[in-house]
């Protein structure tokens, strides 16, 4: 896992672009699923008015990103070692961050039943 983290190669900074995208596209499903519970809501405050629309929502949640992270993409395909190095580093806190989210939203899931019970 050490080594997934420090290893800043195009190839290793390709997977990890594909796992943030996948854990972006998790965090909308996750977020969605609970706010039609009724017992959530969105805290990210940029989100609030936008997740009252499951288009909207997907479309910049999912679409968006892609984009954007294609484009970062090939920017990164041409990048020095040194920058290389640095884009790594604010990807894998990206990661880190996303990985966060999606633990919460997998533990509110399943914490779920319990609220529900005692409400």
């Amino acid at each position: 896992m050490v080594a997934f983290v420090k290893n800043y190669e195009l190839k290793n900074i390709r997977k990890k672009l594909t796992i943030l995208y996948i854990l972006n596209v998790t965090d909308i499903v996750f977020t969605l699923v609970l706010l039609q519970t009724g017992y959530f809501k969105e805290v990210n405050i940029f989100m609030q008015n936008i997740v009252e629309s499951p288009l909207i929502s997907f479309l910049l949640k999912i679409i968006l990103p892609g984009i954007l992270l294609f484009i970062l993409y090939k920017r990164i395909s041409l990048a020095s070692k040194r920058q290389l190095y640095k884009a790594n580093i604010g990807i894998t806190i990206s990661l880190t961050l996303y990985a966060l989210v999606n633990l919460s939203h997998l533990i509110w899931t399943a914490l779920l039943p319990v609220i529900m019970y005692y409400t």
